[in-house]
């Protein structure tokens, strides 16, 4: 039997949530980028950016994800990840901005939220 469609583990969900990313380049330069969270699942996500050049895949990222809706508490999520694949943007998400393209990452720690109150 030959089933070319993989079925994924974990649903995936369209977002549009900030997202913070800390990581260092391939010549080990830090660098930080605030951005966009397109989509996410129970493993990993899809985010935009406007560095692709600093992204490459098994890169370590430390990613902070600002959830909407919280400014009393400023409620967010951090996790460790893992770049899996970096891809051009489609039309709709060209439409939008103009960024250089979408980054998709696998979490190697499980989300962990956090607030601070204000």
């Amino acid at each position: 039997m030959n089933n070319k469609s993989v079925k994924r583990e974990f649903d995936r969900f369209p977002v549009e949530f900030v997202l913070e990313v800390a990581s260092e380049d391939s010549e080990g330069n830090k660098f930080n980028e605030r951005t966009v969270l397109k989509d996410i699942s129970g493993e990993g996500a899809r985010f935009i950016t406007q560095q692709a050049g600093k992204y490459f895949p098994g890169q370590s990222l430390e990613m902070t994800i600002y959830l909407p809706g919280t400014d009393e508490m400023e409620a967010h999520m951090k996790a460790k990840a893992i770049v899996v694949r970096i891809d051009p943007l489609n039309d709709s998400e060209k439409a939008n901005k103009s960024p250089e393209g979408c980054i998709a990452v696998k979490f190697e720690t499980h989300l962990n939220f956090a607030r601070i109150s204000v």
